[in-house]
Formats: structure tokens, C-alpha cells, sequence
């Protein structure tokens, strides 16, 4: 199935029921954007190491679920939910810079434990999909900034590809 620009794994639709496996199992990295945001609420101290600019991974619990996950298998933090929180449970498994499409898979952990992971049609793909096309419109920003040219340039399309074919590769 494709909405816009985003095409989703052929057969597999997805509604959350809030069993927090995902919340569970994978704290997310956030960019500065998201950490700021999450700031601006309040929060502090919710980084796995503050000191490490490097390392922006919301810290886990004691349990090993993320710090904002709750008893009632909420997100504290559901307003300035992390983007790839949104994504769950898929991740952006390429990106072609000549056709702007997005493709997406299914996150290979969430694929053999989501309960909400179903075979049919996406049901209300919007809220994905814009998340997905937020998620490469920022990694072209951020690399635009990098390497000097505006974030509709080839150079940084380019770029913004390796950055998920990497990103997916590092994840095997």
C-alpha cells in the first residue's frame, strides 16, 4: 500500500493496543529537536548519558523499559513523543532520492512479538507516514547543515539515503 509518498510493507496493517512492548523493549535515541521538546515539558535527566553529545538515548527504568513508559502502559511524554517512537513497529527500510518514496518494513523485533501487527490494510497510514516523512525531513536538515547546501539538494538526498541504508545495514 502507498499513501503519498510512503510505501508500506504489502499485507500488514497495524493498530496499537497498548500492550508497551515497544516501550519495553527499546528505549529510543531522540535528535535535538526532540530532546528540547521533551525539555521544554519539564523533563530532565532523561538521557542515558547527559554528558555525552554523542549518545542521546532516553535512559531505561530499572525493569529495562523506557523512562517515560507507565504502569498503565502509557507514554508520559505522548505530546512530544520521540518520531521513531511514532514510527513503531516500523522502521524506514530505504529511501529513494530520485522518486521521494519511503519505504517501510516492518521493525524485525516488533514483527515476531506485536500484538498489534495484523495481515490486511494499514488502517489510518497518515499518522505513519507523516512521522516517516518527518523522520527524512529532518535527517536532510541535519545534513544539510553538515555539508553546506540546501536540504532539496541532490547532494543531501543522496546523503539521506546512505544515511538509512547504514542506519538499516548496522541493524542486521
Amino acid at each position: 500500500m502507498i499513501f503519498e509518498n510512503v510505501v508500506f510493507p504489502e499485507l500488514t496493517g497495524f493498530e496499537c493496543r497498548m500492550c508497551g512492548f515497544c516501550c519495553r523493549n527499546e528505549p529510543p535515541d531522540i535528535n535535538l529537536k526532540e530532546q528540547k521538546k521533551i525539555e521544554a515539558k519539564g523533563f530532565e535527566n532523561f538521557l542515558e548519558d547527559p554528558n555525552n553529545t554523542e549518545d542521546t538515548s532516553i535512559r531505561r527504568k530499572k525493569d529495562g523499559s523506557c523512562f517515560f513508559f507507565t504502569k498503565e502502559n502509557t507514554c508520559e511524554i505522548e505530546d512530544a513523543k520521540p518520531s521513531i517512537c511514532r514510527l513503531e513497529p516500523f522502521i524506514i527500510a530505504d529511501y529513494n532520492d530520485k522518486t521521494n518514496l519511503i519505504y517501510l518494513k516492518l521493525n524485525p523485533l516488533a514483527a515476531t512479538t506485536c500484538n498489534g501487527i495484523f495481515k490486511g490494510e494499514m488502517k489510518n497510514p497518515e499518522q505513519t507516514a507523516k512521522t516517516a516523512q518527518n523522520i527524512i525531513n529532518e535527517i536532510k536538515e541535519i545534513t544539510a547543515k553538515k555539508v553546506g547546501y540546501p536540504p532539496n539538494d541532490e547532494k543531501v538526498a543522496k546523503i539521506t539515503r546512505k544515511i538509512i541504508t547504514d542506519l538499516n545495514a548496522s541493524k542486521k
